[in-house]
């Protein structure tokens, strides 16, 4: 008997679950979405806010910006935005010319301290994705 509940637990509520927590998480990752980036530069202490289309390079000031992917997450009850943000410093020259990112990795809204962009000139943060 404990073996038949076990397997109706496992094939058809578990399942049911796992698919409920699936739906209230949004991925965006083609080039028709886009992520709205915030960019505080600290000199003039001037925020600006840009529209990225997501895979393709944004450039501002000395700044390349690539938006890989963006996430919205509504599974705790609160909105949680998550970017794969990918970003160049044009002014750092490099003799080979690869491209090496001065940051390349996910930004948390709810969380900047967990992988924070760090830059003596600019801060960066997400506010939404569409």
């Amino acid at each position: 008997m404990e073996s038949r509940v076990l397997v109706f637990f496992l094939f058809f509520l578990l399942p049911s679950k796992l698919l409920a927590v699936q739906e209230n998480i949004l991925i965006f990752n083609t080039t028709k979405n886009s992520a709205t980036v915030v960019i505080l530069d600290k000199i003039t202490s001037k925020k600006t806010i840009h529209p990225i289309k997501i895979e393709t390079p944004y450039k501002i000031n000395s700044l390349e910006i690539l938006v890989k992917r963006c996430v919205l997450d509504n599974n705790k009850g609160s909105l949680e935005i998550m970017t794969y943000l990918q970003v160049q410093d044009s002014s750092r020259q490099i003799q080979n010319k690869d491209k090496v990112f001065i940051f390349n990795g996910w930004i948390f809204s709810k969380h900047p301290y967990v992988n924070a962009f760090e830059h003596p000139n600019y801060d960066i943060w997400v506010e939404s994705c569409s």
